[in-house]
């Protein structure tokens, strides 16, 4: 081989190298994107059943490396969905405006409202209720508090037929009142306002204040909320653009890497082709003249191949570099966005999904995870038991030891439930000594043996109140989802299973089909 020769292989060579060390950059940043638009995705749950399986699909589609073109029509109808999810979002804000909005305009006929109370009424509605938008979390609370509204109304409404003073009493609207303010979690910048409001509703029970205290509570939540919808409509906003960006930017990015290879693809073999006859044409010379003059013919046609293939590799780098530092400037901006709202997210759900006692999932987070196992049962037949958990003799433990007791009692058991379930149970403080239980996948004919390990645990506990040692138990009620259920009926079932253990001697468990 000639001299001339092994200087084309050596070019040819280092432009085989490049062109992988090329690819291989591009397969890097395509796994980068990838590897954000599963973090997207994540981000993005809880919102909506039918949304969260698209984007479980759009992930598991990710981490399998398929390509693009089975990926675009996933991407566009997540695309679709967070489009509709906001329309949901807004009919759902426009309910709960409505009924806010119904019971205050019925308050506003009244007479002898005091014109504070009825200044601050006629801002709520004029002015913050237009303001609010509701996240499904909030609904449940704010139907509560719409009730209590409605039943002072009625006391109002009562007292001026009966010609009674403005100042009647009613101390159950009160505690009713005050109960739901402290299972609400406030922001830090309102928790002043929130302390005083807490503070008269334990002090007085007059439907005046009590009017006063509902609107107050109405407002604070109406303007949290308000910010929240903010927020969270600017974060959705930016995610359904970002995930088109990198719809556009992926497709761009293949079909143009798609061009060059076939470009280049040519070109190579259009380059072997002129080495193959060089090589049978250098053969046949007859003189070192001819062969010069072929050789220097052959080879200035292969640098002008050579120096056009560097030209296409470069630019293709250029523009995969210039693509993705367009779309990695507004990644970067995104990510951190998104790490500031899941932070808030998480935060937010901690403080109203926790229950403060027992540091177990409270009521409403029960009620959610409920509904989705249950959506799941209906959907795709999943074995589900549900499970009610009660403390024997709780009333006597308080009456005997304290209060104080009683709390340390239900903190000891609710770490030993947690300590006892899978990692894929689910278990709730859902009030009082009650606790629930729900293990997906979990046929009843099975869960009978795990479910009395939980009773022997429990009752193998040494509790010790004012130096005496105390034995605690707890009774179990388990029912499994069948065919033509309703959450309702389900719950209803365990309910009765739990009735009949307590009946019939406690510390046991029973099971009703």
């Amino acid at each position: 081989m000639t001299n001339k020769d092994a200087l084309i292989e050596k070019k040819l060579k280092q432009a085989v190298k490049a062109r992988a060390e090329l690819e291989n950059a591009h397969k890097d940043q395509i796994q980068t994107l990838s590897n954000f638009a599963a973090k997207l995705a994540v981000s993005s749950k809880g919102q909506d059943v039918a949304l969260d399986n698209l984007l479980a699909k759009f992930r598991q589609a990710l981490s399998k490396g398929v390509s693009f073109d089975d990926l675009a029509p996933l991407i566009n109808t997540i695309t679709l969905s967070l489009k509709n999810q906001e329309s949901v979002n807004a009919e759902n804000h426009q309910k709960l405006s409505n009924s806010i909005s119904d019971a205050g305009r019925q308050l506003q006929k009244l007479k002898g409202i005091p014109d504070d109370t009825r200044r601050k009424l006629r801002n709520l509605l004029d002015h913050e209720l237009t303001e609010v938008n509701v996240s499904y979390e909030f609904l449940p609370v704010f139907e509560k508090l719409i009730g209590i509204y409605q039943k002072v109304l009625a006391v109002k409404t009562s007292s001026d037929v009966t010609a009674k003073p403005i100042t009647v009493q009613k101390p159950e609207l009160a505690s009713e009142l005050l109960t739901l303010a402290n299972e609400i979690t406030f922001e830090d910048d309102v928790s002043k306002e929130v302390i005083d409001i807490k503070t008269t509703l334990s002090q007085s029970a007059e439907v005046d204040v009590l009017l006063d205290c509902a609107i107050a509570i109405i407002e604070i939540i109406a303007n949290s909320i308000a910010r929240e919808r903010q927020s969270a409509q600017g974060f959705l906003v930016s995610l359904n653009q970002t995930l088109e960006e990198l719809h556009a930017s992926i497709l761009s990015t293949t079909n143009s890497t798609k061009h060059m290879s076939a470009e280049l693809s040519g070109l190579n073999k259009q380059i072997e082709t002129k080495i193959k006859l060089l090589n049978e044409q250098t053969q046949k010379a007859t003189s070192i003249s001819d062969l010069k003059e072929l050789v220097d013919g052959e080879l200035k046609l292969l640098r002008q191949d050579l120096v056009k293939r560097e030209e296409l590799e470069q630019k293709d780098k250029a523009d995969l570099l210039a693509s993705f530092e367009q779309i990695n400037s507004r990644i970067n901006v995104l990510e951190t966005k998104v790490n500031t709202y899941k932070k808030k997210l998480s935060e937010q759900q901690f403080k109203s999904l926790l229950d403060g006692l027992t540091k177990l999932p409270n009521r409403a987070a029960f009620d959610d995870r409920f509904n989705q196992e249950f959506h799941m049962f209906e959907q795709h037949g999943n074995e589900t038991t549900l499970v009610v958990i009660d403390v024997d003799f709780f009333k006597s433990i308080n009456d005997q030891y304290g209060h104080s007791a009683g709390d340390k009692t239900l903190q000891v058991i609710a770490r030993a439930l947690k300590k006892a379930i899978r990692k894929s149970d689910f278990i709730a403080r859902y009030g009082g000594e009650e606790f629930v239980l729900l293990m997906p996948g979990m046929p009843l004919t099975h869960a009978k043996a795990p479910l009395e390990k939980i009773r022997n645990t429990i009752k193998a506990i040494p509790f010790k109140f004012k130096d005496k040692q105390v034995q605690i138990t707890v009774s179990l009620g388990a029912t499994q989802f069948k065919k033509g259920d309703t959450p309702l009926a389900a719950f209803d079932r365990a309910d009765d299973a739990l009735y009949e253990a307590k009946n019939s001697g406690r510390d046991r468990l029973c099971i009703r089909k």
